[in-house]
């Protein structure tokens, strides 16, 4: 008799029927390493080692699965394991050991070439990713989750404006898990975490690279709820993004704990902003004013610092207003129309103040005023 037809009648114990009447949500295996390319936006593939579980859910009448099946299949698309093949290994997964539900999951490094802010220095950052893949009975049930890990600096608000000199700021971690009708890409999440925070991380750093990042974090104080407020924003704006988690973790330098911050989103759920009504002598606009004047500075390339000797005040004062915590008065106002070359009156609604002869106006007409406004 053949070694063949000796296996053939060896008893298979997995297939034999369990009276018990419990199915097991997911079975299968774990923390199996297996080489797999991902997609990059720069160089088409990459390639990366990544630690993987692959999962069935078990019907109640089955005593167990077959093992062996998973690592089968894997060797069937070896070197061609990606993010646009999982559709297909799912399937087989769930044809070949007949169940309803399958599960794939890859967790990998994944690396981007990056270029210090000032020297231009060039260094791999590395990057914790990971793919989560289900197949149900129906084609509605299949879901795809891409996650990424993303290292930040982040500085400390409150720091900053009680203190002298220097404020206390920490290394964040930032996880986000996202589904989107389309492809996402990895870089596109990763740069919108990045932009989201007091200043990216670098592998490479030079001297003059250091003192850029540092005064850039110390630009743009962030606590941890601004953090994750700010990451959910980015994140959803990507084309196709449909639904996201995010998690924010500062790993405290001056506290032994670390703040977390998390927020759910999805485009079915969304809530709106609220809407308040204004005080007796402001005029609500249309973004908080103190996130409007970080935008605006950041995109005129001008600090912190430059701008709040320029307007005479001191940059703690100007960084509470950036986070909302305190307001300009109206001849700050007019210097900051001075200084960026706006018309004042409109500076002074968007900061929520009515000028004096605006106000004038509107007694004069008041029902017209409230005609037109509604």
């Amino acid at each position: 008799m053949s070694t063949r037809q000796s296996a053939d009648h060896l008893p298979d114990h997995a297939a034999e029927y369990d009276l018990r009447g419990l199915p097991i949500d997911r079975v299968g295996i774990t923390d199996l390493r297996y080489p797999v390319q991902v997609l990059d936006r720069s160089l088409g593939m990459q390639a990366t080692v990544a630690r993987l579980g692959l999962y069935v859910g078990l019907p109640h009448h089955f005593k167990g699965t077959h093992m062996s099946r998973f690592v089968e299949i894997l060797n069937e698309v070896r070197g061609e394991l990606t993010f646009r093949t999982m559709p297909s290994v799912l399937d087989a997964i769930r044809r070949r050991l007949e169940a309803d539900d399958a599960w794939l999951e890859m967790e990998f490094p994944y690396f981007m070439s990056k270029k210090a802010p000032v020297s231009g220095a060039e260094s791999l950052m590395e990057y914790q990713a990971r793919f989560v893949g289900r197949h149900g009975p129906k084609p509605s049930d299949a879901e795809y989750t891409l996650g990424v890990t993303v290292p930040v600096k982040s500085l400390c608000p409150c720091s900053k404006a009680v203190s002298e000199y220097g404020a206390h700021n920490q290394r964040s971690l930032v996880s986000v898990e996202v589904r989107a009708d389309g492809h996402v890409w990895i870089e596109d999440v990763v740069e919108a975490v990045e932009a989201s925070a007091s200043a990216p991380l670098y592998a490479l750093l030079k001297r003059d690279d250091e003192k850029f990042v540092t005064e850039q974090a110390y630009d743009n104080p962030k606590f941890v709820e601004d953090l994750v407020r700010d990451v959910v924003i980015a994140v959803r704006s990507l084309p196709g993004v449909s639904w996201l988690k995010v998690r924010a973790s500062n790993q405290e330098s001056i506290h032994n704990h670390s703040a977390t911050a998390e927020i759910e989103w999805s485009r079915d759920a969304d809530v709106q902003t609220p809407s308040f009504p204004p005080l007796a002598s402001t005029v609500e606009p249309e973004a908080p004013f103190g996130h409007w004047l970080r935008e605006q500075r950041t995109a005129r390339q001008q600090s912190q610092k430059a701008l709040a000797e320029a307007l005479e005040l001191s940059a703690s004062h100007l960084s509470r207003v950036e986070s909302g915590d305190k307001a300009l008065s109206t001849d700050v106002i007019e210097r900051l129309a001075a200084v960026w070359g706006l018309d004042a009156t409109t500076l002074a609604l968007r900061a929520g103040h009515i000028p004096e002869t605006l106000r004038a106006a509107i007694a004069r007409d008041p029902e017209g005023f409230r005609a037109w406004a509604e």
